[in-house]
């Protein structure tokens, strides 16, 4: 999984929003959405925790709890479609925590 297949999905999920595809289709991109939120977590978790006890910290480290529970399924009675965009936002925002280097104590 690179980071254009990752991209691609984000953009994807607005466009089945509109689109309105099979079910088939949006259930196969919600499983990938979720997968990327997986693969995502850790390295931004590794972020959230090397801000040590600084607010931001904890606020990355709520985020990445928030996105590891909407893999795990979401409320009942969210519709697909919302429930891709609500993961592209997780994918969005764990992909900007990423891409920072995690801070190491002195």
């Amino acid at each position: 999984m690179s980071l254009v297949d990752v991209t691609r999905d984000v953009r994807l999920a607005g466009a089945v929003v509109l689109s309105r595809p099979t079910r088939d289709v949006t259930v196969a991109l919600r499983d990938r959405m979720r997968a990327h939120i997986v693969m995502l977590a850790e390295p931004a978790e590794a972020y959230g925790r090397s801000l040590g006890g600084e607010w931001y910290g904890q606020y990355v480290l709520t985020c990445v709890a928030s996105a590891r529970k909407a893999v795990a399924g979401v409320e009942p009675g969210i519709r697909i479609d919302e429930e891709l965009l609500l993961l592209a936002e997780y994918i969005k925002t764990l992909l900007m925590y990423t891409s920072r280097k995690p801070r190491h104590s002195a």
